[in-house]
């Protein structure tokens, strides 16, 4: 399972704005497209256009089930609920399949504009035709319910899945009938176009809890995660949902977009079995799907006719997290040697590296090498470097000993067995936990590979030692303070470090893109250094889907392959 950053909610970290327009880094690997998708790596927002025509029905598989509805949460700010939801929450800004971001103009009615940046004063102005599809006018009274439900001041209790951004905004304003909207901030916010991603509809949540109240606005926060939402802002809306199995979406007759849904249904499947998604996919119960890749499945797909696919290097990256709420893993020592003695070539070189060319480890928690800012900070800790002597002497140098393959510390107390989660069906991170098992054996550490099937539960309460997802990102930077912030809603390991908190407060207020990345810098290099997290490798963005169907294309971005849903369908 992939986790989107809170940033967006909709997406998440790495590059600033400026660097943004400046390259394409999330379709560098030009390997491994079929004919159909050739021109996908050298023009990767415009492949596969084409004119379509009235009917069909598309059945993409997804690897996950949908937590609960609400992506602003901390549990529901996942990649499959994203997808589900990206035709149904409107959204000012995407981003791009090229990585660039885009003013959504179906909602808008011109490009947000900085009228001020001393206080920074943003203004947006919505469309008149922009409504919910009971007719209410999407207007200003959404983007301030938004505010007050993540700015972790007004809703204390909501759990939201990250406050940056929001938390610095000191007023939002509505004129015009509410039609524009104006955002007041106390602190400089560079990345203001991160937030209010994923909008949901105001009126609704009044009539589950008074929006004036702490309590009210918990109430329709609440309401939001568990009620299948009846309402939509986009070009389909929720028609059927069985729990677990599908959700099925019908386009929205209230559509007030230039382009009209032509599909009858898009169905989104849930089967996180990838062994049964080849089979599906070839007996067309499915008609694409955008799984995490193995080999067999890109070799498979290879050979089936009418088949189109792409595999793209993206803003994905795959990495171990330490809990260091854990007694054992408090200890800096212990997670250094850890990641010491993971040796991520070996694991690169056995999972995506058979199928995927040009896979190499990842050195940074902030950006990708193809992109300014990006340092290595990484190689110069031995973290990663499989070198299990170096991790030996870190332990002996801590007193700690090994005797009978079993670890002590230097209070003679055995560490005991650590639990190491993944997502369940995931072929990729059970090879990855499986090789990482055999490396820290030596050091004396017996770890217990436990699958999970509810990988947001697991997260955001804590239940793992040792786990491997990944991170979606996305061009804005300002989310890593709710990633590796002591207080940030996705720092999952309960990772803190004051000298890193204020680093990355002032990055995320600094306008200029070579300060702000220094920063950035900075407070990675500490938190490097204490071993919290392990990047390993940017991560295979794979989409296959048949030939008959048209507008579909990978986005190796957060915001995936259904940023443009409702341009899709059966090609004319």
């Amino acid at each position: 399972m992939r986790r989107r950053h809170p940033a967006l909610a909709v997406a998440a970290l790495i590059v600033a704005l400026a660097a943004a327009a400046c390259g394409s880094g999330g379709n560098s690997a030009k390997s491994h497209s079929s004919p159909g998708f050739a021109e996908c790596d050298t023009k990767p927002t415009t492949c596969n256009t084409t004119p379509t025509k009235p009917g069909g029905t598309l059945v993409l598989a997804i690897e996950k089930t949908i937590q609960n509805w609400n992506t602003a949460d901390s549990d529901g700010n996942s990649f499959e609920t994203g997808q589900v939801l990206s035709g149904v929450t409107p959204t000012p800004f995407y981003v791009a399949p090229d990585t660039s971001v885009q003013w959504n103009r179906d909602l808008l009615s011109a490009e947000p504009t900085v009228t001020s940046t001393s206080p920074l004063t943003v203004v947006y102005r919505l469309r008149p035709e922009a409504k919910w599809d009971d007719g209410t006018p999407i207007s200003a009274k959404d983007f301030a319910y938004f505010w007050h439900s993540n700015n972790g001041k007004d809703c204390p209790e909501c759990t939201s899945a990250g406050t940056t951004g929001y938390d610095v905004i000191s007023a939002v304003v509505g004129s015009d009938g509410d039609k524009t909207v104006t955002i007041t901030f106390d602190k400089s916010f560079p990345d203001w176009k991160s937030l209010f991603a994923g909008l949901y509809p105001a009126h609704v949540a009044a009539k589950a809890g008074d929006l004036g109240t702490p309590a009210g606005l918990k109430a329709a926060f609440d309401a939001f995660k568990t009620d299948l939402p009846a309402w939509t802002g986009g070009p389909y809306k929720i028609t059927g949902y069985d729990k677990d199995v599908s959700v099925t979406l019908a386009p929205n007759s209230t559509w007030y977009g230039t382009a009209k849904p032509t599909l009858e249904k898009v169905i989104f499947k849930i089967i996180e079995d990838q062994a049964q998604q080849l089979p599906a996919l070839r007996n067309k119960e499915i008609q694409a799907l955008i799984s995490q890749p193995n080999g067999d499945m890109v070799n498979q797909i290879k050979g089936m006719a009418g088949v189109n696919f792409n595999l793209s290097k993206g803003l994905s990256w795959e990495h171990v997290d330490l809990n260091t709420a854990n007694k054992w893993l408090r200890d800096i020592p212990l997670r250094q040697a850890i990641f010491t003695a993971i040796d991520r070539k070996s694991i690169i070189d056995k999972t995506i590296g058979t199928f995927f060319p040009g896979a190499a480890p990842l050195n940074s928690h902030n950006f990708v090498p193809s992109l300014p800012g990006y340092k290595d900070v990484v190689t110069p800790t031995g973290q990663g470097s499989g070198s299990v002597d170096k991790a030996k002497k870190i332990l002996t140098d801590a007193g700690y000993t090994i005797t009978d393959g079993k670890l002590f510390t230097s209070g003679k107390e055995q560490v005991p067995p650590l639990r190491f989660r993944f997502t369940t069906g995931n072929q990729l991170r059970q090879q990855s936990a499986e090789l990482i098992q055999a490396e820290l054996r030596p050091l004396g550490i017996d770890v217990k590979i436990d699958p999970t099937s509810k990988l947001s539960s697991t997260l955001s309460t804590g239940d793992f030692d040792m786990i491997i997802y990944a991170w979606l990102t996305s061009p804005f930077l300002s989310g890593a303070v709710d990633l590796w912030g002591s207080k940030g809603g996705a720092n999952y390991g309960r990772y803190s470090n004051p000298q890193a908190d204020a680093l990355l407060s002032q990055a995320a207020q600094t306008l200029d893109a070579a300060k702000a990345n220094d920063l950035w810098n900075q407070a990675d290099e500490i938190m490097t250094k204490e071993a919290y997290n392990l990047p390993l490798f940017q991560k295979p963005v794979f989409l296959a889907v048949y030939a008959d169907y048209g507008n579909i294309r990978n986005n190796a971005t957060a915001a995936g392959p259904t940023y443009n849903i409702g341009e899709w369908g059966l090609k004319a």
